[in-house]
């Protein structure tokens, strides 16, 4: 290993560490981790509105997927507890001047057993408030044999 490497490996260590403690400190406390969820909706709405103008998607797939596979892993659904690997968007459609609707597929799982996971359909849907820098509500279903699976927020 030259020093450039020895460089970045610490470089990456140091950031995986502030990063760790990072999370320790959202996560010990519940009022964090509603302001941390309310930053990442904001965020969304304001990526929401830029693809609304522009039409671009960068960015929106990522934090979409973020917020719902968090949010996924924090709900207890009956007697099972699941988590959410990824979400992957196939389509994005602004159903109106306010409300984005898309679909994709999930990769999702139950807690107990990690090995076994499953490809489920998705869909959802975020609707903006009036000033468009919050979200006033969204839904985010997983499809899977006969069940619907459902994040939802409504205000």
């Amino acid at each position: 290993m030259n020093k450039e490497e020895i460089l970045e490996l610490a470089q990456q260590k140091q950031e995986q560490e502030r990063y760790i403690k990072w999370s320790k400190y959202i996560y010990s406390s519940k009022r964090r981790i509603q302001r941390r969820v309310l930053s990442l909706e904001r965020d969304i709405a304001q990526t929401i509105h830029l693809f609304k103008i522009y039409k671009q998607n960068e960015g929106l797939e990522t934090q979409i997927a973020f917020l719902s596979c968090w949010k996924f892993s924090k709900v207890n659904f009956g007697q099972n507890t699941f988590w959410c690997d990824a979400i992957y968007f196939d389509e994005f459609t602004m159903k109106d001047d306010r409300t984005l609707t898309f679909s994709g597929h999930a990769w999702i799982g139950f807690t107990e057993n990690t090995e076994k996971q499953w490809q489920v359909p998705c869909s959802g849907y975020f609707t903006m408030n009036g000033h468009q820098t919050k979200l006033k509500s969204y839904g985010v279903y997983f499809y899977h044999e006969t069940k619907k699976l459902q994040l939802i927020k409504s205000i």
